[in-house]
């Protein structure tokens, strides 16, 4: 506020300065006090006149006290006194309580954004600290959970191996035949293995025998007759022997037929399967495709040896 006061002050001074018919005052006469009073009245005389005092370090010019004598003799017109500062006095600016109250309130602000750098700092090294912290916890969590599914795939594979051990499995083998056959009804004998400590439920089954002209039969759908088992398969009674009687198309085969079978014309071929359930709730099957295969050299006696070889694809002959 003091400082536009002064402004303000500089500012009307040099206006009344620059106004016309005011001559400059002369230097090296600096003004400490101005008091101007003017009176104007209808008589031209001089006690009804006002007058001007000007208090100054020195005495007035000659020329300035001439021209005051003769405006004071003259008795028409006003006062046309100008007067000019040349220097402004000296100004002394005291400090009061509000520029105090300022100054202590910009050390507050000052103080307050330290505070404030301070504890961000001190909450980014916490962040950082818990960054730190989530990252181990992460990376010991990855571990514990890789650990974890390797403990599960372990358990699960000894479970498999437990099942595996202990549930049913069945094996089907089919008995050599006496070759060569003699004519009239043919019986092909096979057995059932049971291998495991549980039971098997059979479900439903087939064996069947067919004379073919190919060694490598087409896919048949008809699967008919069944075995001649039991529903229940235990550890008790772990072999089942069962018979096909006949060979389809023919119930009894004709001295021809066999002959055509020695010459490698015609095949016999032996098929068919097991579905059961272990103990455990599952579904197994078992299924078997052979033909009967004669070897080209013949004994002494004239005969040959013969055997039971797979045929099919992988699936023909599995067990699950």
């Amino acid at each position: 506020m003091k400082l536009l006061a002064f402004a303000l002050l500089s500012f009307a001074l040099q206006v009344c300065s620059a106004s016309p018919g005011k001559a400059p005052a002369a230097p090296g006469d600096p003004v400490q006090k101005i008091v101007a009073t003017y009176g104007a009245q209808d008589s031209g005389t001089g006690a009804d006149r006002g007058e001007t005092l000007v208090a100054q370090s020195s005495a007035p010019s000659l020329d300035s006290t001439s021209k005051s004598q003769g405006t004071s003799g003259n008795g028409a017109g006003g006062p046309t006194q100008s007067v000019k500062v040349s220097e402004l006095p000296p100004l002394s600016i005291t400090k009061d309580w509000s520029d105090r109250a300022y100054w202590l309130f910009t050390f507050f602000l000052v103080a307050v954004g330290g505070l404030q750098v301070f504890l961000l700092w001190g909450n980014l090294r916490a962040i950082k600290r818990q960054a730190n912290q989530m990252e181990r916890q992460t990376g010991i969590l990855e571990k514990s959970v890789a650990l974890a599914e390797k403990n599960a795939e372990t358990a699960r594979q000894n479970i498999e191996m437990f099942i595996s051990r202990e549930r049913a499995h069945l094996r089907v083998d089919l008995m050599p035949l006496e070759w060569p056959l003699p004519p009239g009804p043919a019986k092909l004998k096979y057995k059932i293995a049971l291998h495991g400590a549980t039971e098997a439920y059979i479900m439903t089954s087939c064996a069947r025998a067919e004379l073919m002209d190919s060694l490598e039969p087409p896919d048949d759908a008809k699967w008919w007759p069944a075995m001649s088992i039991p529903q229940v398969i235990s550890p008790s009674n772990r072999v089942v022997e069962g018979a096909v009687e006949g060979i389809f198309p023919k119930m009894s085969l004709e001295q021809a037929d066999i002959e055509a079978i020695d010459a490698g014309k015609k095949f016999i071929h032996f098929r068919g399967f097991i579905r059961y359930e272990d103990v455990f709730g599952t579904e197994r099957s078992t299924r078997f495709r052979r033909v009967w295969e004669l070897s080209s050299a013949r004994n002494p006696d004239g005969t040959r040896s013969a055997h039971w070889g797979k045929r099919g694809s992988p699936k023909d002959n599995s067990e699950t």
